[in-house]
């Protein structure tokens, strides 16, 4: 079993190894768990995703004021639709003072 924190309610879900590329649901929401798009992220739900799921977890740290964050963007979604489920692919998305 691999413990999978879900991207749309934080909850984490228990899933056989061999079926994680199902469009597994989350027990507690019902969302898709791997929608093939980073999942966005803050400060308390950064921390549930890197420290409680069983999986790679690929993050882009991202602001947007930032131009080369805006600049790779595009090809971020592209990996995650590419990618996931293999590593999941988030976003954590700070407001920062420029």
């Amino acid at each position: 079993m691999k413990h999978i924190v879900c991207g749309h309610c934080a909850a984490i879900n228990r899933l056989p190894a061999a079926r994680i590329s199902d469009r597994a649901k989350c027990g507690k929401c019902g969302g898709v768990i791997f929608e093939g798009k980073p999942v966005d992220l803050n400060s308390q739900t950064f921390a549930r995703h890197v420290s409680r799921s069983d999986i790679p977890v690929v993050v882009d740290f991202w602001a947007d004021w930032c131009g080369p964050c805006k600049v790779m963007a595009p090809a971020f979604a592209q990996a995650a639709g590419e990618l996931e489920p293999a590593p999941q692919l988030t976003a954590w998305i700070r407001k920062f003072a420029a």
